[in-house]
């Protein structure tokens, strides 16, 4: 951590070409986690050819190099500079839900720089703004890291702590904005809700569909879309505003479509280097349909 916020006192020019550099030692080696891309390419991707798969692991692991030097840069990076980067559309819709009272919860997936979309959602969105994180185990790392992540007025909150610090503050009256990534694999397979994404059995974690019922949040989609060198958008998608009258899991549903979407337009910008099929569903677990066509290939 530390080594990355010595590199982030470089400039954008010097750091794209570290990146270069580093992707082609990177393919050169096999690849950053190279067996768990490739088979997790050939597990959603079966009707391309192998040297398709090929190709969008070397450009998987470009993108992955870039993200390195982009964290590395976000230790130093003003907050103008960040702003630029990643630009938000369609804010209408959260400032609407923010007038009406409703909290909202924010789900995204590892697409593209999601770090920069956490660290701007407090200058974009009208809501008082938490984003749940796993603590580091290296406490001068969690001290650095979050001393990051907080400084544009992003509250950083350890997951184990989340519903805790929502109970307490949820009932203040201020509208609360959480942002949340839903496409880890879950640790339990039995505390999960599975069902297909990607055409294969998925656990995923249950936790989007919880907060959103338990606290009467509406849900709202960001998609990170890459519009050039150290350039992204996001853009706002309303899930749903009222939950209570959804059935069980549509909310998960409406997410992983909405994920998978972005997964096909850019597939080597998602983080294919985590082993996101590792379990298999337990001897009666159920499997529960897609409710929402979903996007396979």
């Amino acid at each position: 951590m530390k080594l990355l916020s010595y590199l982030g006192m470089l400039p954008k020019p010097w750091l794209t070409a570290l990146a270069s550099l580093l992707s082609t030692m990177l393919n050169l080696a096999g690849g950053y986690r190279g067996k768990v891309v490739r088979g997790n390419l050939e597990r959603a991707f079966p009707s391309m050819t192998s040297a398709e798969r090929r190709r969008l692991a070397r450009q998987f692991q470009r993108h992955f190099a870039q993200l390195l030097v982009e964290s590395a840069k976000l230790f130093r990076m003003s907050e103008s500079g960040l702003l630029e980067g990643m630009v938000h559309h369609n804010r209408q819709v959260v400032q609407r839900l923010h007038d009406e009272g409703k909290h909202v919860l924010v789900a995204g997936g590892h697409m593209n720089n999601w770090e920069w979309s956490a660290l701007t959602l407090n200058q974009n969105v009208p809501h008082r703004t938490m984003a749940l994180y796993k603590e580091l185990s290296n406490p001068s790392a969690e001290r650095l890291m979050t001393a990051s992540r907080s400084r544009f007025g992003l509250e950083m909150v350890k997951t184990k702590e989340g519903r805790d610090w929502m109970d307490q503050e949820a009932t203040k009256g201020e509208p609360m904005a959480v942002i949340m990534g839903f496409d880890q694999s879950p640790s339990n397979p039995r505390k999960s809700w599975w069902t297909t994404f990607l055409g294969l059995e998925t656990p995923v974690h249950y936790g989007l569909e919880q907060w959103a019922r338990r606290y009467d949040m509406a849900v709202v989609y960001a998609s990170i879309r890459h519009e050039g060198p150290w350039r992204y958008s996001l853009h706002y998608e309303v899930i749903a505003e009222d939950v209570s009258d959804l059935a069980e899991g549509v909310i998960l549903d409406r997410c992983l479509t909405a994920l998978e979407r972005e997964i096909h337009a850019d597939p080597a910008r998602w983080l294919w280097s985590h082993k996101r099929w590792k379990h298999r569903r337990p001897e009666g677990e159920p499997l529960h349909p897609r409710i929402h066509e979903s996007v396979s290939q």
